[in-house]
């Protein structure tokens, strides 16, 4: 037995809300391709006297970024999220935290980072046939 089916007013209000969403998942992919161009801009505009650790740094967070544009573009296709996807953010961005930002943290939370990387890492290693699928 279907809920929706059976109360056709419910059904509209849940694609109503699917819509809601749809758009506003859209919005963000909008504004994070948006974000991404005025980055790498920035980065080419800046190169000639940029220090090269800040361009790195900008080039690992377009990476990071690209990773959340894909997250995105794969629940507008199919309404849900892929684990691999979610755990090669998890992997990426403790790391470049703690490549190129190690100085303006407690070594505790840098050691969490650490953890949490190598633990990600670790996981996608031993479950990547699973993760693909």
């Amino acid at each position: 037995m279907n809920y929706l089916k059976d109360h056709p007013l419910m059904d509209k209000a849940v694609r109503g809300a699917d819509s809601v969403v749809s758009l506003a998942i859209f919005a963000t992919i909008v504004g994070l391709v948006l974000y991404i161009i005025n980055l790498v801009i920035d980065i080419f505009t800046s190169l000639p006297e940029a220090d090269i650790s800040r361009v790195l740094y900008s080039l690992s967070i377009v990476i990071i970024l690209v990773k959340a544009y894909r997250i995105l573009l794969f629940y507008m296709n199919k309404h849900h999220v892929s684990i691999k996807y979610i755990v090669e953010i998890a992997i990426i961005a403790p790391a470049i935290e703690l490549i190129f930002v190690p100085d303006g943290r407690d070594l505790g939370l840098n050691i969490v980072y650490a953890a949490f990387s190598l633990g990600s890492l670790l996981i996608y290693v031993l479950y990547f046939a699973k993760l693909c699928d």
